[in-house]
Formats: C-alpha cells, structure tokens, sequence
C-alpha cells in the first residue's frame, strides 16, 4: 500500500508535525506501507515556496491587524467556499498547481492520499469534483477550526478535532457520518503515554522558535521577580533568544536549545506541572494529552487566533496578562485544588469527545476499501478494530 502524506511548506510547522504523527501511527500497524511525504508547493514550484513562507513570517510579525483581518475575510469567514457555481473555476495560479496535482497523482499512483494543510485538500477537491483523481483522500485538520481553504464536500474522509466540526461537515456539506472521524488533531503515539503526577515542578516556556510575539517581556518579567519555580524556555532554533536568557545568570530561568528528540521532550513535559506557550493545534493537543495545565500569553494572527477563541470557550487553557504579576497568575490556578479538579473534568469531557483513535481511524478508511487495498494489510493488524 502507498501512502502519499501532504503537508506544506518547509519551515517547521504543525503541519509538518501532524504529518510525522500520522507516520508514527501508521507504523504501528502491521502493514507493508510505503508513505511518501511531499511539499507540494515546493515539488512544483521551489522558488515560490521561499517567497511565501518569507512573506507571511514578515506580514505577521510586521502588520498583524492586517493579516488578522486578510484571515477573517478570505480564510475563515464562516461562508462555505465549497458550494461554488458548477460553471466556477480556480485562479490561473491555482489550476496551474492542480493540473501539476494531477500529473503528479498520476505518476506516484498512490492507494490514499492525506493532506494535513488546506491547500493540498482544495486542489484535490477540485480535481475530485471533475473526476480527474479517484484516489481516496483524508483531510487531517490541524486546528481547532476548519478554515475555507480546506476542500471538503468531494474529499473522501475527515479526521476531525471535536464532535462540533463532524456537525458541521454532516449539516453544511451534506457528508455522511461514516465519512468523519473525531480523532482530535493527531500526535505522534510517543506523547500518548500517562504523565507522572509530581508535587511541584518546574513552568515550561514554549513558542520562541519564530522569535515572534511577546517572549522577551515575559522573561525580562520573570527575570526581575523572586520566584517560587524554576523556568525552562525552549528556544528552538532562535539562538537570539538562547543568549539573551543565557546572558541573565538568572539561577532559575533556564534556556533550552533546540531539540529533535521526542523522548526528551516528553521528559519536558512529564516533568512540569504548567507549560506557557501560543495556541497552536499540535502543541496545544500533545500538552493535554499530558494533562498539562496550559496558559496563553500571546497568539499570532489568524489560526491561533481562532483556536484561542475555541481553547477559552471551552475552558481548557487560562490567558495570561503581560501587565500583572506572570507567576502570580499560574501559581493562583495550579494551586487552586477546586480549580485544578474542575479543569480536570472539562479536560476529560474534551477526551471524551473523542470517538476514534488515529490509528484505528485509518484502519477503518483502508477497511472501507478492502477489496482493493487490504491485501497488503496483514489478517492480524485488523483484529484491534474488528474485535
């Protein structure tokens, strides 16, 4: 069985995360599956890929209003974008990269296609609409929302973050329930295990790798304060900010550098007993999946602005304000017990919605094409989701 897994860009991102998690659980089941993960954008055109991704890093660190308003209009503005005309057609830009979907499809004669970025899943919903691809097609969302880019009434099956998005594909887009699955927004198995109750640890600081948003007020806070818990900051790649709180001596606020090692990084999160970080999807989903109180101190415009606003709702993270005492407010949640035990229901009831892993969810979509597919499917990998 062949698999071709779709992200895009090249700068880390969380669909590049959620993409590696989708591998992760693809290989816990016992197949021969051969998965071959490709940039399209970049694969069909390597010099634009540079000029956008650049062009969003400036817009959003240089005019957010702005680009929060372009999000709200032309990405999320709660309009199905599906439901066009059947005489519409795409951009010269957008046909030209479909027509390149096409012949791409054609040559890699995959059995499943799954797109974990909206851009992939547009162009293959036209191509889907006009009986150019047959291929089965999974949309796996990496947000808490599904922005209008997403393709959605011609693709095949929906990994979906919470049961209020299956509603919404059943209601707007006509689909039908066994098309959608609520798995929540995928991460890799590794982070999957029980986390390990500690009395009191230490307050993870996630989100620096862009060097965007409002970090450095945050730890130039924090520097200047007596401190109850130590801090460790992950860096990633922005070495800016690697020497700066380097530079501090501060014996409790610690600088992490970048790492690519999941098993650390679940030690990270195993050991902290709250993480401040922004609301992206992926990150957002492995820290409650650790039981891990989160709190929001900034958001970038567009998705994790929409996220936040989803997050809030619900109740499952706590919004910091820059202006009063950072410590203050964690420690007044995370040593509040009543507080701490009504998160914990809202955060099983979150868990609860649930009703497919990642895993079984795809063992079911190559289920459901059996006849064509399973015969590369060993009989034992089916016994988990058969019973």
């Amino acid at each position: 069985m062949k698999i071709l897994l779709l992200p895009l860009f090249r700068m880390p991102s969380g669909h590049h995360k959620a993409a590696e998690a989708i591998i992760g659980h693809l290989s816990n089941i016992e197949a021969e599956i051969e998965v071959k993960t490709v940039d399209c954008l970049s694969h069909f055109h390597s010099g634009i890929e540079a000029i956008i991704s650049n062009t969003y890093l400036k817009w959003i660190s240089r005019k957010p209003a702005l680009y929060s308003k372009f999000y709200h209009s032309f990405i999320y503005s709660h309009k199905p974008k599906d439901d066009l005309p059947s005489g519409s057609s795409l951009c010269f830009w957008d046909s030209y990269l479909a027509w390149r979907m096409e012949k791409f499809i054609e040559k890699e004669q995959p059995d499943f296609i799954i797109c974990t970025h909206c851009y992939p899943s547009k162009l293959l919903n036209h191509l889907k609409k006009r009986g150019k691809v047959n291929v089965p097609v999974i949309n796996v969302y990496t947000d808490f929302f599904m922005n209008d880019i997403w393709g959605k009434k011609y693709i095949d099956f929906h990994f979906v973050p919470h049961q209020e998005a299956k509603e919404k594909l059943i209601k707007v887009y006509s689909l039908k329930q066994e098309q959608i699955f609520v798995t929540g927004i995928p991460i890799h198995p590794f982070f999957q295990k029980p986390s390990r109750p500690l009395s009191e640890g230490y307050v993870l600081i996630a989100g620096g790798n862009s060097g965007l948003g409002n970090l450095t007020s945050l730890i130039e806070q924090l520097s200047a304060s007596e401190l109850r818990y130590s801090y460790k900051v992950l860096c990633g790649h922005n070495q800016k900010l690697y020497e700066h709180i380097c530079s501090l001596h501060h014996k409790k606020i610690e600088a992490i550098p970048y790492t690519s090692c999941r098993e650390q990084m679940n030690l990270y999160y195993e050991r902290a007993s709250a993480i401040v970080t922004k609301p992206g999807g992926v990150t957002i989903t492995e820290v409650l999946e650790k039981s891990l109180p989160v709190f929001i101190m900034d958001t970038l415009p567009g998705q994790e602005e929409i996220n936040c606003h989803y997050l809030r709702t619900q109740k499952l993270v706590y919004k910091l304000d820059i202006q009063q005492p950072i410590e203050s407010q964690i420690t007044d949640v995370i040593n509040n017990e009543v507080e701490m035990n009504k998160w914990r229901k809202r955060l099983a009831y979150y868990h609860l919605e649930k009703d497919a892993e990642i895993k079984n969810s795809l063992l079911a979509v190559f289920k459901s094409k059996e006849r064509t597919y399973a015969s590369s499917v060993k009989e034992s990998a089916w016994d988990p989701y058969l019973g």
